[in-house]
């Protein structure tokens, strides 16, 4: 097992940690375990998946940089980098990739975080009026 990860809820937390204290003698087959409880944190909704492509569209629409516009696919790349950071990815030969974080990770709350700040930044530095 690598790893698994349960919600409890007050319905079906007798049940879960039934559960899990029924399956601990083989997870502890590979070594010791580590156990985490913290508030679940919502995954960022569809809704504002879709509103982030909008800001990104805006963006490849009005923003030139250099005395070009760029595609919205473009845009998601420099605004991850930018906003979010970088993680250093090992290659197999060797080298290391700088790579953008990915707005996966991100909650519902910090994926708002993020579209507010792409948003401000935008419209500091392109003059860009958002109507949404």
């Amino acid at each position: 097992m690598n790893e698994a990860k349960f919600t409890l809820t007050p319905q079906n937390a007798r049940g879960v940690m039934r559960s899990i204290w029924d399956n601990l003698n083989g997870w502890f087959e590979n070594g010791n375990l580590e156990i985490t409880i913290r508030p679940r944190k919502s995954k960022r909704s569809v809704e504002q998946n879709r509103r982030l492509w909008k800001i990104y569209g805006e963006l490849a629409d009005k923003a030139w940089s250099g005395g070009r516009r760029y595609s919205a696919e473009t845009w998601h790349e420099y605004c991850k980098g930018v906003l979010l950071g970088f993680d250093i990815k090992a290659m197999p030969d060797g080298t290391e990739v700088k790579m953008p974080i990915s707005t996966t990770t991100l909650n519902t709350a910090e994926m708002a975080e993020y579209q507010n700040n792409i948003q401000a930044w935008a419209a500091i530095e392109f003059g860009i009026i958002w109507e949404f």
